[in-house]
């Protein structure tokens, strides 16, 4: 029972990072109607941000603020020099997809040049575990949780109540509808992935420090689990993506721990295979509808 709630414990931890990237990415996709494949550059971006203000600072805070800011900026520059064109021209949603992972591919030979192909050790000291119910978090671990739900009730609080939340629902249901009513579209959505991107940015710090060690291709590994849990949430509905998020991150670490490592990738893949075949909107719809659609 003990090694049972401590597999639930990490699995829970890796949920709140999960849910982060998530929340992120379906945020990038409710005003583009594209799935971003270059969304896992961004947590990239910011890991390396967050390492290197950290070796120069020593600061953990200001490394994590330079982490959201440097995802937030490298996400706003994604949309304003090329999504955003993709989408007013209209030319059709596989162009902006294929073009996305074209941006993947430019970001990561650009850090490779940059910073070189090895990985990069970030080891942040920890201190003995606490005993929180049945789990047992170190205090980097409790953070991590801590802040993954403050930011996910501030989202919450801004996509609910505040205009610019209204706009982006706006956006969201019908972009043209939204400009005829005198919504910015093109506005609402640079703001929105500017704040997807300072999400995502800062998930990447946390996902970093988890793991200990990053490389220029560590964003793009994890993409595959963050569209697991943002499809298993249903894309466009971001409150069901942390749901999604818990469920596939708890599920993935129970697979590290009781079977191997090795095979989560495989599992994130037989997952996502088995939603988009059964439930397509996400496991928390009823409708029946195709992201790719």
């Amino acid at each position: 029972m003990h090694e049972l709630f401590l597999t639930l414990g990490f699995g829970l931890v890796s949920a709140a990072i999960l849910a982060l990237s998530a929340v992120a990415f379906t945020l990038e996709y409710a005003v583009t109607n594209v799935a971003n494949l270059s969304h896992g550059e961004i947590l990239t971006i910011g890991a390396y941000a967050a390492y290197l203000i950290h070796q120069t600072t020593g600061n953990l805070l200001l490394a994590a603020l330079g982490a959201a800011v440097a995802g937030g900026v490298v996400a706003l520059a994604m949309y304003t020099t090329v999504i955003d064109r993709f989408v007013r021209r209209g030319v059709g949603t596989m162009p902006t997809f294929i073009a996305t992972l074209g941006i993947s591919f430019v970001i990561q030979n650009v850090l490779v040049i940059f910073f070189g192909a090895a990985n990069v050790a970030y080891t942040i000291p920890q201190d003995a575990p606490h005993q929180v119910g049945p789990f047992l978090w170190t205090t980097t671990e409790g953070e991590i949780i801590i802040s993954a739900l403050i930011i996910t009730a501030a989202l919450y609080v801004i996509i609910t109540y505040t205009k610019f939340g209204k706009s982006l629902r706006a956006v969201f249901q019908n972009r043209d509808l939204a400009r005829v009513t005198g919504i910015n579209a093109q506005l609402v959505g640079a703001a929105t992935w500017f704040l997807a991107g300072l999400v995502a940015g800062y998930a990447g710090f946390v996902l970093a420090e988890s793991v200990g060690t990053f490389n220029p291709y560590f964003g793009f590994s994890f993409f595959l689990i963050t569209l697991t849990a943002a499809v298993a949430g249903g894309l466009g509905k971001p409150f069901s993506t942390m749901a999604g998020a818990i469920i596939v991150g708890i599920v993935l670490e129970f697979t590290g721990g009781y079977i191997s490592a090795s095979y989560e990738l495989a599992f994130a893949f037989a997952i996502l295979a088995i939603i988009i075949l059964v439930r397509p909107r996400g496991l928390f719809s009823n409708a029946r509808r195709s992201i790719f659609e």
